[in-house]
């Protein structure tokens, strides 16, 4: 007996098996599936109370950005432990020029200067605003 005349047919039965199976798994998941909500669009205020505070805030008051060093002479930031050339001048491009604006940070401007500057973490792991008012203190004096 050649058992190779079963094999097409087995073949086809199997796929028709397959196909109809993701049918039925297609229609379950859209019936049982999650629910979309079918309301309008959402307003203004529920759009930025659904965004994180950190890319909603990026340009607040808080940061003390400038357009341009004061007096015309920006600080030299790479004092800072783990600021270098390049990050110096992302600073700069950020509104940053001054040990004073660092040393002004509280934990909502870090927040928001770290979602600016895509660093996650690197400011509070370096003490950026520790340096910087020590900094500004030995200017002082």
């Amino acid at each position: 007996m050649d058992p190779t005349p079963h094999i097409i047919p087995s073949a086809l039965l199997l796929l028709a098996a397959f196909f109809i199976g993701c049918l039925v798994g297609f229609m379950l998941k859209r019936m049982l599936g999650p629910r979309r909500q079918t309301a309008s669009a959402p307003q203004p205020d529920q759009q930025q109370a659904a965004r994180p505070s950190a890319t909603r805030d990026l340009c607040d008051p808080a940061l003390g950005l400038l357009d341009g060093p004061i007096g015309g002479q920006a600080d030299d930031l790479k004092k800072i432990k783990g600021i270098g050339p390049k990050l110096e001048s992302v600073l700069h491009d950020n509104g940053v020029y001054h040990f004073s604006q660092i040393a002004a940070w509280n934990a909502k401007s870090i927040t928001m200067m770290n979602a600016r500057l895509s660093f996650r973490g690197r400011i509070e792991r370096e003490k950026w605003v520790s340096q910087a008012k020590a900094l500004v203190r030995a200017n002082k004096s």
